[in-house]
Protein backbone atom coordinates (compact mmCIF):
# COMPACT_ATOMS: atom_id res chain seq x y z
CA UNK A 1 0.00 0.00 0.00
CA UNK A 2 2.88 2.35 0.66
CA UNK A 3 4.93 1.54 -2.43
CA UNK A 4 5.89 4.72 -4.24
CA UNK A 5 4.49 6.98 -1.51
CA UNK A 6 6.30 9.95 -0.12
CA UNK A 7 6.82 10.09 3.62
CA UNK A 8 4.18 12.83 3.92
CA UNK A 9 1.47 11.70 6.32
CA UNK A 10 -2.22 12.18 5.57
CA UNK A 11 -3.98 14.73 7.75
CA UNK A 12 -7.33 14.23 9.48
CA UNK A 13 -9.26 15.89 6.64
CA UNK A 14 -7.75 13.47 4.14
CA UNK A 15 -8.60 10.55 6.44
CA UNK A 16 -12.23 11.69 6.68
CA UNK A 17 -12.46 11.99 2.89
CA UNK A 18 -10.86 8.57 2.33
CA UNK A 19 -13.05 6.96 4.96
CA UNK A 20 -16.15 8.45 3.36
CA UNK A 21 -15.08 6.88 0.05
CA UNK A 22 -14.59 3.57 1.89
CA UNK A 23 -18.11 3.72 3.34
CA UNK A 24 -19.64 4.59 -0.03
CA UNK A 25 -17.80 1.80 -1.85
CA UNK A 26 -18.93 -0.70 0.79
CA UNK A 27 -22.62 0.19 0.60
CA UNK A 28 -23.05 2.09 3.85
CA UNK A 29 -26.28 3.89 2.99
CA UNK A 30 -26.10 6.52 5.71
CA UNK A 31 -23.01 8.61 6.33
CA UNK A 32 -23.06 11.32 9.00
CA UNK A 33 -20.44 13.75 10.26
CA UNK A 34 -19.69 14.73 13.86
CA UNK A 35 -22.03 12.30 15.59
CA UNK A 36 -22.09 12.37 19.40
CA UNK A 37 -22.03 9.09 21.31
CA UNK A 38 -22.97 9.24 25.00
CA UNK A 39 -21.39 7.02 27.60
CA UNK A 40 -19.09 7.41 30.56
CA UNK A 41 -16.92 9.47 28.21
CA UNK A 42 -18.83 11.47 25.64
CA UNK A 43 -17.29 11.08 22.22
CA UNK A 44 -17.88 12.80 18.88
CA UNK A 45 -17.08 10.64 15.87
CA UNK A 46 -15.95 12.65 12.85
CA UNK A 47 -17.67 10.20 10.47
CA UNK A 48 -20.23 7.46 11.06
CA UNK A 49 -21.32 4.95 8.44
CA UNK A 50 -24.47 2.86 8.82
CA UNK A 51 -26.16 0.12 6.88
CA UNK A 52 -28.91 -2.31 7.82
CA UNK A 53 -26.47 -4.53 9.72
CA UNK A 54 -24.35 -2.11 11.74
CA UNK A 55 -23.18 1.37 12.54
CA UNK A 56 -19.47 2.15 12.55
CA UNK A 57 -18.16 5.12 14.52
CA UNK A 58 -14.74 6.27 13.40
CA UNK A 59 -11.80 7.55 15.37
CA UNK A 60 -9.25 9.35 13.20
CA UNK A 61 -5.57 9.28 14.08
CA UNK A 62 -3.32 10.27 11.16
CA UNK A 63 -0.08 9.02 12.68
CA UNK A 64 0.48 6.20 15.16
CA UNK A 65 3.85 5.81 16.84
CA UNK A 66 5.48 4.71 20.09
CA UNK A 67 4.22 7.75 21.98
CA UNK A 68 0.53 6.93 21.54
CA UNK A 69 -0.08 4.73 24.58
CA UNK A 70 -2.36 7.33 26.25
CA UNK A 71 -4.36 7.49 23.01
CA UNK A 72 -4.94 3.73 23.13
CA UNK A 73 -6.31 4.08 26.68
CA UNK A 74 -8.78 6.71 25.47
CA UNK A 75 -9.64 4.58 22.46
CA UNK A 76 -10.42 1.64 24.74
CA UNK A 77 -12.88 3.79 26.73
CA UNK A 78 -14.54 4.95 23.50
CA UNK A 79 -14.77 1.38 22.21
CA UNK A 80 -16.46 0.07 25.35
CA UNK A 81 -18.83 3.06 25.57
CA UNK A 82 -19.96 2.73 21.97
CA UNK A 83 -20.29 -1.07 21.95
CA UNK A 84 -21.99 -1.25 25.35
CA UNK A 85 -24.42 1.64 24.87
CA UNK A 86 -25.37 1.54 21.19
CA UNK A 87 -27.02 -1.41 19.53
CA UNK A 88 -25.26 -2.82 16.44
CA UNK A 89 -22.42 -0.30 16.82
CA UNK A 90 -18.70 -0.78 16.30
CA UNK A 91 -15.63 1.46 16.40
CA UNK A 92 -13.08 1.74 13.61
CA UNK A 93 -9.67 3.34 14.00
CA UNK A 94 -8.74 5.11 10.76
CA UNK A 95 -5.09 5.93 10.17
CA UNK A 96 -2.51 6.54 7.47
CA UNK A 97 -1.05 3.35 6.02
CA UNK A 98 2.40 4.69 7.00
CA UNK A 99 1.38 3.76 10.57
CA UNK A 100 1.51 0.08 9.66
CA UNK A 101 5.15 -0.51 10.66
CA UNK A 102 4.97 1.20 14.07
CA UNK A 103 1.69 -0.58 14.79
CA UNK A 104 3.11 -4.01 14.06
CA UNK A 105 6.78 -3.62 15.08
CA UNK A 106 6.61 -1.63 18.35
CA UNK A 107 5.62 -4.18 20.97
CA UNK A 108 3.66 -1.88 23.32
CA UNK A 109 1.68 -0.46 20.42
CA UNK A 110 0.99 -3.84 18.82
CA UNK A 111 -0.15 -5.37 22.13
CA UNK A 112 -2.53 -2.46 22.76
CA UNK A 113 -3.85 -2.73 19.22
CA UNK A 114 -4.29 -6.50 19.46
CA UNK A 115 -6.28 -6.08 22.69
CA UNK A 116 -8.56 -3.46 21.13
CA UNK A 117 -9.17 -5.58 18.06
CA UNK A 118 -9.98 -8.61 20.22
CA UNK A 119 -12.73 -6.45 21.78
CA UNK A 120 -14.23 -5.77 18.35
CA UNK A 121 -12.46 -2.69 17.01
CA UNK A 122 -11.82 -2.45 13.27
CA UNK A 123 -8.70 -0.91 11.77
CA UNK A 124 -8.74 0.93 8.45
CA UNK A 125 -5.52 1.97 6.73
CA UNK A 126 -5.73 4.65 4.02
CA UNK A 127 -2.97 5.75 1.69
CA UNK A 128 -4.46 8.82 0.03
CA UNK A 129 -4.60 7.12 -3.37
CA UNK A 130 -8.07 5.57 -3.07
CA UNK A 131 -6.65 2.36 -1.65
CA UNK A 132 -7.52 0.97 1.73
CA UNK A 133 -6.99 -2.08 3.91
CA UNK A 134 -9.55 -3.07 6.54
CA UNK A 135 -8.71 -5.45 9.38
CA UNK A 136 -10.93 -6.94 12.06
CA UNK A 137 -8.36 -9.36 13.49
CA UNK A 138 -4.82 -8.52 14.57
CA UNK A 139 -3.54 -11.88 13.31
CA UNK A 140 -4.63 -10.95 9.78
CA UNK A 141 -2.71 -7.69 10.12
CA UNK A 142 0.55 -9.45 10.92
CA UNK A 143 0.15 -12.55 8.73
CA UNK A 144 2.26 -12.91 5.59
CA UNK A 145 0.50 -11.86 2.41
CA UNK A 146 0.09 -14.77 -0.02
CA UNK A 147 1.61 -14.14 -3.43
Amino acid sequence: MNEGRSSTWLDEGQLVKGCEEFFLSNEYSSIERNVAFAGSHNFVSPLVGSNELQTIATVMRPRIDRFDMAFFGSLESILFDVVDNHERAAVMLVTDSLSYLPMTKIEDVSVALENLMSEGMYLLFLNGRSAHALFDDFKQLTAPIPV
